[in-house]
């Protein structure tokens, strides 16, 4: 019975060694396929995290209809001093218009920085905003693609895409290194300057409808200048430039910020629509508080103290770092009343009024040529017109 009794404890024994080691196999096996599953998610997970952080430029389509288009093959050329006659018929015809504009922009300008400052003052002054959604310009029975450097420089009409993809040819025509960051409505410029930096330039919101001077907040922009005007895109470099910042480059040396209301009273009254000052000694943080509503206090002092001469003015200044991390101080000024406004008492506004009233009769509503009084004086043989010639 004894032997008996140890046969049945033996067998059992070697029965739960036997479901140890099976149980022990199966949790390697689960182990082994667990580890190869997590591998699995890991590599997926990395592919998925790549093509998310992928930044997809020429091919990219902005406001659903604009499509941003390489211009390699005409830069290369023209950086290269090759013959344009190998490229394509659309490419030639954008290398010929490019190459002339290129070098009006640039005429006279000696460093990269000049040369991309004349650019984009060039772009800015001759360059309009489309006034619709459409896709194509027509000049002389002629269309022209809105989004493309080719219909850019021949129309003087853009869209977002447009002044990008213009600015990044004329960027490479330089031989700098230019990406188009863009979102689903809006695209625009990051470029590297010699200084081996990074710059936003945003021309489209540069372009001023009311003057042809620009608005220098939007040109060469660091990241956090930038990323206040919503204008970064993390799967591109860090803009992180400081020495080609616009107010930087222009600033003036000042000891203190009490300087500023005298030369902004300056610059208004030269018509110079942009100063900065540059602070030998760094201001307090009350100081520099105080100057973010400097420029509103100034603004209803000249519009209080001298309404009709600047009731059209508004300013705004913004804060910078220059690259010896001294503060500087800059005020965009926009006049309004600078715009391409009709003088209503010249000699040939009261011509036309008067040619108009003999042809339509007068009018006691609105008319953007003069009021009554700007007629006053006036005979009615003051002007012959052709057709009442002898």
């Amino acid at each position: 019975m004894k032997n008996i009794i140890l046969c049945i404890i033996g067998a059992v024994g070697i029965a739960a060694l036997v479901l140890i080691i099976i149980n022990m196999r199966n949790l390697s096996t689960q182990s082994d396929t667990l580890s190869a599953f997590i591998d699995r998610e890991d590599e997926r997970y990395a592919e998925a995290q790549k093509k998310e952080n992928e930044f997809i430029e020429d091919g990219a389509i902005v406001g659903e209809i604009y499509e941003i288009k390489s211009t390699k093959a005409v830069s290369d050329a023209y950086v290269n001093g090759q013959d344009p006659s190998g490229l394509s018929e659309e490419d030639k015809k954008t290398y010929e218009i490019a190459v002339k504009c290129f070098e009006e922009a640039t005429r006279g300008k000696d460093t990269i920085y000049d040369k991309e400052l004349g650019i984009y003052e060039w772009m800015c002054k001759n360059i309009e905003h489309s006034g619709d959604a459409s896709t194509r310009a027509v000049l002389s029975g002629e269309n022209y693609p809105m989004d493309t450097p080719y219909g850019v420089l021949n129309s003087k009409t853009a869209v977002c895409v447009g002044y990008a993809t213009t600015f990044r040819l004329f960027m490479n025509m330089l031989g700098l290194e230019c990406h188009i960051p863009h979102t689903d409505s809006h695209s625009w410029d990051l470029v590297k300057l010699d200084d081996d930096q990074w710059y936003y330039v945003d021309i489209y919101f540069s372009v001023n409808s009311s003057s042809k001077n620009p608005d220098y907040t939007y040109f060469n922009m660091n990241e956090i200048v930038a990323s206040e005007q919503g204008s970064t895109v993390a799967a591109l470099p860090k803009a992180n430039g400081r020495k080609y910042q616009y107010a930087t480059m222009k600033a003036e040396d000042a000891k203190d910020i009490y300087k500023i209301p005298k030369r902004y009273k300056k610059a208004v009254d030269d018509k110079d629509y942009f100063f900065s000052l540059r602070f030998k000694e760094d201001p307090s943080e009350d100081e520099v508080k105080m100057c973010t509503f400097l420029t509103e206090a100034v603004n209803n002092r000249l519009r209080e103290t001298e309404p009709e001469k600047y009731s059209e003015i508004y300013s705004n200044g913004k804060w910078y770092r220059d690259e010896n991390d001294k503060f500087v101080f800059a005020v965009y000024i926009n006049d309004n009343s600078d715009s391409s406004e009709l003088d209503t008492k010249s000699e040939e506004v009261k011509k036309m009024r008067k040619l108009l009233d003999r042809i339509f009769g007068t009018t006691t509503g609105y008319d953007p040529f003069s009021s009554d009084e700007d007629m006053e004086g006036m005979t009615d043989g003051e002007y012959t017109f052709p057709d009442e010639a002898a």
